[in-house]
């Protein structure tokens, strides 16, 4: 259990000026306090923008530290991502999210948002790049989905950035690749 002081210390750190060393000292702090995770979910969720895009943050560099902390509260991220209006946190969630080894029912409920995102211009091009690596895993799982999103990923390849451009580029090939070795 965290006690109010312990919050408000732990919060007062996470909203100081983040920089690479400062959050690898908090990530620690959690490795260390695993308890306290809970409490960045709730910050996740519940905080404000500032507080949610810092817990985010948090979150990635715990994930690239050690991913074990996350195996119990994948859908607590997943949640985070459905319900985020923050194009920085989602980016930030949708990278750990395509880490996660994801159940068929996850599955489903990632699949039509980010289809939406994937295809929505008004979404940032990391967001977007996410949503079709996270699509594609989904489409390697469940074969059926490959047409329609070889097609969607086709109709963006003509007026997207460079980067979802790349990105579709090489999951387009893999599909192909897939299709003649089968």
């Amino acid at each position: 259990m965290i006690h109010q002081t312990e919050k408000t210390e732990f919060h007062n750190l996470l909203m100081m000026p983040l920089s690479r060393n400062h959050i690898l000292s908090l990530v620690s702090l959690v490795k260390q306090r695993p308890e306290l995770i809970e409490w960045v979910i709730d910050l996740l969720k519940n905080g404000q923008k500032a507080e949610a895009m810092k817990a985010s943050w948090l979150l990635t560099h715990l994930w690239d530290a050690d991913q074990s902390f996350f195996i119990e509260i994948q859908n607590q991220i997943i949640e985070a991502v459905l319900s985020t209006s923050d194009d920085s946190v989602r980016r930030n969630l949708l990278r750990m999210i395509d880490g996660f080894s994801f159940s068929e029912d996850q599955q489903g409920m990632l699949f039509e948002p980010c289809l939406e995102w994937m295809v929505s211009e008004k979404y940032a091009v990391a967001v977007r790049a996410n949503a079709m690596q996270i699509l594609y895993r989904i489409a390697l799982r469940e074969p059926d989905l490959i047409p329609e999103l070889e097609q969607q990923i086709s109709s963006l390849m003509d007026y997207s950035s460079a980067g979802i451009r790349s990105r579709g580029k090489k999951i387009l090939s893999s599909f192909r690749k897939r299709l003649q070795t089968t």
